[in-house]
C-alpha cells in the first residue's frame, strides 16, 4: 500500500514539475492573450454611428413635438370642458371627446416610445456588429484570445450619481497596455471609408 502511494506521489510530483516547466518556458515579457475595448469610447468617436444617433435624436424630437401638439389639443378641450354648465349635453359631449383624446395620447406615447426603444436597440446592435467585424480578424492577427468590454471611468467626485456607480462597478480595475480601443476605432473608420468610396 505504501509503495503504491509513494508511486502516485512521485507521478504527481513529476507532472507538476512538467507543468511548471511549461509555464517557465514562456518568456517573461510575453503578454497574456487578453485585451480590452471601451465600447462607450467607440460609440462617442465613431462618426458613422454618431450620424445615425443624430438621426434617431431628430426622430425623438419629432415625436416630442407631436406629443406636445396632442397635449395642447387635449388641454384645449379640457379648458372648454371647465366652461360648460354641469350636466349639459355640451359638457357630456366634451367629456367624451376629452376621454377619447386622452386615450389616443396615451396610446400614441406608448407606441412612439416602443418604436424609439426598438430603433435604439437596433442601433446599438449595429455598432456591436461593426466592432465584431473588425475585432475578429484583428485579434486573430495579434494572437488575442479574450477581449473584455470596459467603459469610461473616472475617480473624480464631481460626476453624476450614475457615472459614479458605473465607476465603482467597473469590471476592469487596472489595465496596462491592454486597451485596443484606438486600434479598433481606426479599423472601423478605414472600413467605413472603403464602404463610402464603393457607394457613390
Amino acid at each position: 500500500m505504501f509503495k503504491y502511494l509513494s508511486f502516485v506521489s512521485a507521478l504527481l510530483a513529476s507532472g507538476f514539475t512538467l507543468a511548471q516547466d511549461k509555464l517557465d518556458d514562456k518568456p517573461a515579457g510575453s503578454p497574456l492573450p487578453i485585451a480590452i475595448v471601451n465600447v462607450e469610447k467607440v460609440a462617442q468617436q465613431y462618426k458613422p454611428f454618431q450620424k445615425r444617433v443624430a438621426t434617431l435624436q431628430e426622430e425623438g424630437k419629432e415625436l416630442q413635438s407631436s406629443v406636445a401638439l396632442k397635449q395642447s389639443e387635449l388641454q384645449g378641450v379640457g379648458n372648454d370642458l371647465q366652461k360648460m354648465a354641469p350636466g349639459s349635453p355640451e359638457q357630456q359631449k366634451l367629456q367624451n371627446q376629452y376621454a377619447r383624446l386622452q386615450r389616443e395620447l396615451q396610446l400614441f406615447v406608448q407606441e412612439g416610445q416602443q418604436k424609439f426603444r426598438e430603433k435604439d436597440l437596433k442601433l446599438s446592435l449595429s455598432l456591436h456588429r461593426e466592432i465584431d467585424q473588425v475585432l475578429k480578424p484583428y485579434c486573430k492577427s495579434k494572437g488575442i484570445r479574450l477581449v473584455i468590454r470596459t467603459q469610461n471611468s473616472s475617480m473624480e467626485e464631481n460626476q453624476n450619481q450614475q457615472q459614479l456607480v458605473q465607476t465603482i462597478n467597473r469590471g476592469v480595475l487596472l489595465e496596462d497596455g491592454l486597451d485596443i480601443t484606438d486600434d479598433v476605432l481606426k479599423l472601423m473608420n478605414e472600413k467605413g471609408e472603403k464602404g463610402d468610396k464603393g457607394n457613390p
